[in-house]
């Protein structure tokens, strides 16, 4: 029989609206994703250009070359003007400096840069710009950065700074030049004056000769040089070359197009917090996408078998039958693409002008067609992959078995569900072995691969989880007594396949949701629990002298809000000696100064009792940076006697350790100094009760110093992760909601006459209804529940790879995580209901006598 050269299609493009949802939403995130990132590195890009100006060669020091500085002689800069083809150069000057902060806050590094004119992206923000000696402009970036260390009350305009030049972490104090300094003015630098970035680093602008009474030098750091008429960039930096580098051989000479590419790259690799969300979010959503597209297309396929054998009976080959639903899914991929490429394009116009994306503007809008192309190809790609499938089983339907009736591909053999059965459960434990190595050998790659390994084992057996589980459901419904879940437990196991397809997107959506929430969650706990063993005290006071009372100071402290409690412990300075040949000769015989603690006293202080393990009248407990052995003999001695103790080492003991009783023995009752060690009520990371503290003891010579800031620094990141999980679980449940449903329609078609039975035999519609909602949510909680034991797993072997640090650090599960687990457990449950809601009323309202007259 001879082939029609094209055969109608198969499927009924208004069946396909749940895939072509799926696409669209897929697609339109891809867009989004695109145009965003083309965006932010167009906006770094310009911000580079801005940097080097009407600039055609850049010259600098090569940062291997330890003898310059950093810093290019006044001969250089001399060579580079004199340099044929040279019209113009503009020296860039910029020094380092440490600001000083009082109370045991550590020290932050800034850059100086001259003062400014207002012109450009630079902008006076507040106050005025620096006239002379003493006085500095900063940046806002550089108050922010003060306000979150807590390093005083309120540095503002007005504020008076300590700054440190030389190089402080040399130890070589004679090279450091402090100046005091008071803040006049506010500048937002523009990238034209800076070539770092104007946002994310504390600039200071200072005047000659302020910078002069830093002890900052004059020469600069980087030579933008201005071409001749005629001259082209590539002649430029050759003649340069040759000149700077006979003078200076450590320079270095390149294009602008080189250097403003490389501070693009620079600047990228700290890239957008909101790109990094939605490079994590968008593959997901493409993987439930096609989880959803093929569900469909498996569905529709089925629905149509009846229509496949008669057309294999007429002489349609297996090639055009496959090339048919192809075309129908080309279809479908290619128009939910384009309409998704259209939202994605709004979406990104939209999110982008509101200024969402940090140093995004509405200027920076890129739209390309390569983005749209890519991302209608990416669309059209995945709804191909994931016909795939569907479309061979179409292939393969017998003529006479679609005659019949029955249904494509059932009935499959036990031996072969075994086979699936073994090769799922294989599939599972290399999957377990690949997450156990990731988390054992700190190799998230490896971790990541296992992940992906144990869904897939999943996948493979699903269906017949979905058995199981549903033989389980229907024990535990109670049986004869709540017939509409009974029968639901059966239609689950009924229909294996397609319950585990309706199933196989959210487990996947909650199994991302869940690693996420985990790993983040125990990460976090664990990270906070160890560095609350190495930092047991949230705010230390001190010191007091000898003479001065303590226990006033005691009483002023926690009166301070946000104080829970405060102890004043002695200190004291002893001479402490070894005869033990371990111990090197810099650190036997040195003056230490140690704490005498009680137990009972300063219990209620500390976060982490970890800190007084092995605390006794015959042991000294040190950290290991004293570099003495555990289990060393040493000898205090003070001056009313002297005592034998045994070292014990503590990582999480900041200062040296003895009892009451061996500081008796040592000072007699002679009055000693003394610390204040304070807890602070609430979170740990809360730095409000230091700040409060500090300001209650300004003006007393005092320093504070806490250690909140140490404890906080995942406090942002655990809340933009969090972010992500909730628009990742929204984004991908929508996608799920629309395949459900589909697949639900379908089913109602499918069993009309089973529901015809159903009504004509007494079942009321509200039964009807409640049928196929029990089916949703069963179907629903199963992929969930799955996935989210699934998620745990995955998520705290992730804690574990990043955790393993060799220090033997304790896995720490926050009793908030069950809590959002449910929710998240819930929310998959919520889309089993809405996706339900629509065609259970449909069922409902099918007419007994229509329905039984159904073939």
């Amino acid at each position: 029989m001879k082939e029609s050269p094209l055969m109608p299609a198969l499927l009924d493009p208004r069946r396909t609206v749940a895939a072509m949802v799926a696409v669209a939403m897929s697609a339109a995130l891809i867009t989004f994703a695109l145009i965003a990132s083309d965006s932010f590195r167009a906006q770094l890009t310009a911000s580079a250009r801005a940097s080097v100006g009407e600039a055609d060669a850049i010259v600098l020091v090569d940062p291997r070359d330890t003898t310059a500085g950093g810093r290019l002689s006044a001969q250089t800069v001399q060579e580079a003007s004199q340099a044929d083809g040279a019209a113009a150069v503009r020296p860039y000057t910029e020094g380092n400096v440490s600001v000083r902060h009082h109370g045991g806050v550590s020290d932050t590094s800034a850059i100086v840069l001259d003062v400014p004119e207002p012109t450009g992206g630079t902008e006076l923000v507040q106050g005025r710009l620096p006239e002379g000696t003493g006085e500095i402009a900063v940046s806002p970036f550089f108050l922010q950065h003060e306000e979150e260390l807590g390093s005083g009350p309120g540095t503002t305009v007005g504020s008076t700074i300590t700054l440190a030049s030389g190089d402080p972490g040399s130890g070589q104090t004679s090279t450091e030049t402090t100046s005091t300094a008071t803040i006049v003015g506010v500048v937002q630098p523009g990238a034209e004056i800076t070539r770092n970035d104007p946002n994310g680093i504390s600039h200071i602008f200072a005047t000659a000769e302020e910078q002069a009474e830093l002890g900052l030098s004059q020469d600069p750091a980087v030579l933008y040089v201005t071409a001749q008429p005629g001259t082209s960039a590539g002649e430029l930096v050759s003649t340069l070359t040759q000149a700077v580098t006979a003078v200076q051989p450590g320079a270095e000479v390149y294009t602008a197009s080189d250097i403003i590419t490389m501070r693009a790259q620079n600047a990228g690799a700290t890239s957008s917090n909101a790109l990094n969300l939605l490079q994590l979010i968008t593959p997901v959503c493409a993987v439930v996408a096609g989880i959803v597209i093929a569900t469909t297309f498996t569905t529709l396929v089925a629905r149509q078998t009846r229509q496949v054998g008669l057309l294999r009976c007429v002489g349609a080959t297996r090639r055009q039958v496959l090339a048919s639903v192809l075309r129908t899914a080309t279809l479908t991929g290619l128009a939910g693409s384009v309409a998704g490429a259209a939202v994605g394009t709004g979406l990104a116009a939209l999110v982008i002008s509101s200024g969402v994306i940090e140093g995004v503007g509405t200027g920076h809008l890129t739209v390309s067609w390569r983005s749209l192309a890519l991302a209608v190809l990416i669309g059209t790609v995945v709804t191909l992959v994931s016909v795939l499938r569907p479309a061979r089983q179409a292939t393969r339907v017998s003529p006479l078995v679609a005659l019949r009736g029955e249904a494509a591909g059932s009935g499959s053999p036990r031996r072969r569900r075994r086979l699936v059965a073994v090769s799922g459960a294989a599939v599972i434990i290399l999957g377990l072995g690949l997450l156990w190595g990731g988390a054992t050998w700190r190799a998230l790659q490896v971790l990541v691969t296992g992940a992906v390994v144990v869904v897939l084992g999943v996948m493979i057996l699903l269906p017949t989880l979905v058995t199981r589980v549903s033989r389980l459901a229907e024990a535990l419904s109670g049986g004869p007594r709540r017939p509409v879940l009974q029968l639901a437990t059966r239609n689950l196991a009924r229909s294996p396949r397609r319950s585990a397809a309706t199933a196989a997107s959210l487990l996947v959506c909650v199994a991302v949701a869940a690693a996420m929430a985990t790993g983040v969650s125990v990460f976090t706990a664990s990270w906070q629990r160890y560095l609350s063993s190495r930092s047991p005290v949230d705010i230390i006071v001190g010191d007091l002298a000898a003479g001065q009372d303590a226990e006033a100071l005691t009483t002023q402290v926690q009166a301070v809000e946000g104080v829970e409690t405060a102890v004043a412990v002695p200190t004291l300075d002893v001479q402490m000696t070894s005869a033990s040949t371990e111990v090197d000769e810099d650190v036997d015989d040195q003056t230490v100064t140690v704490m005498a603690t009680d137990q009972g006293t300063v219990s209620p202080v500390l976060r982490s009792p970890e800190v007084l393990e092995g605390l006794d009248d015959h042991t000294l407990v040190l950290e290991s940076v004293y570099e003495i052995p555990d289990g060393t003999q040493v000898t205090l001695t003070g001056p009313e006697g002297s005592t034998d103790l045994t070292v014990r080492v503590n990582p999480g003991a900041s200062d040296a350790l003895v009892t009451s009783a061996v500081a008796q023995q040592l000072v007699g009752d002679a009055p000693t100094a003394s610390t204040l060690w304070v807890r602070a009520s609430g979170e740990i990371t809360d730095q409000a009760p230091a700040a409060a503290v500090r300001e209650a003891l300004e003006g007393t010579g005092l320093y504070v110093a806490d250690f909140m800031e140490s404890r906080s620094g995942l406090t942002d990141e655990v809340v933009q992760v969090a972010a992500a999980v909730g628009a990742m679980l929204v984004f991908t449940l929508f996608i799920a909601l629309s395949g459900m449903a589909s697949t639900t329609s379908m089913s109602v078609l499918e069993r009309t006459r089973e529901i015809g039975v159903l009504r004509a035999t007494g079942t009321q519609r509200a039964e009807v209804r409640s049928l196929f909602v029990s089916e949703g949510v069963l179907t629903t909680l199963l992929g969930g529940g799955i996935g989210l034991v699934l998620g745990c797993g995955v998520g705290i072997a992730g804690a574990a790879a990043l955790l393993n640090n060799g220090e033997g650090s304790p896995l720490s599960v926050p009793v908030w995580l069950a809590p959002g687990l449910l929710i998240i457990l819930l929310a998959a449950a919520a889309v089993g209901v809405l996706a339900s809601l629509r065609p259970a009323e449909a069922a409902s309202r099918v007419p007994p006598v229509q329905a039984l007259a159904v073939d």
